[in-house]
């Protein structure tokens, strides 16, 4: 996997989610939820570039290998099937409202588990 790609609020396109409706405060909940996630895979050695993504599109979707944290209430709003084509975990809104990632952590150890497996 190259990248991780937070989805907690987008600014462009018809669909426009936010997290608090305060785009200096959704950008600073998703930049310390960056920051405490790339703390904790520092600590677990695993390398891999981490960015937040506020043009998130389908059609604009990366081709190589992205894993996308999306808050659950975009999920809930375009459909999971909507996101079928494309590797993603859900993000609990509280959890980014509290820039707080922990909830993930057993997620992203099964995921990449499962992603060196299929490597091998």
């Amino acid at each position: 996997m190259d990248q991780i790609r937070i989805v907690g609020d987008i600014w462009s396109g018809k669909f426009q989610p936010t997290l608090t409706g305060n785009r200096i405060v959704d950008t600073a909940l998703l930049n310390q939820f960056k920051t405490r996630l790339m703390d904790w895979l520092s600590t677990n050695r695993i390398e891999v570039e981490v960015n937040i993504d506020h043009h998130f599109s389908m059609q604009h979707t990366d081709t190589n290998p992205t894993l996308y944290l999306i808050d659950s209430q975009i999920i809930a709003d375009v459909g999971d099937h909507t996101l079928q084509p494309i590797n993603y975990l859900p993000i609990k809104h509280q959890s980014l409202l509290h820039a707080n990632p922990a909830e993930l952590f057993q997620a992203l150890i099964n995921y990449f588990k499962a992603a060196q497996q299929e490597q091998s």
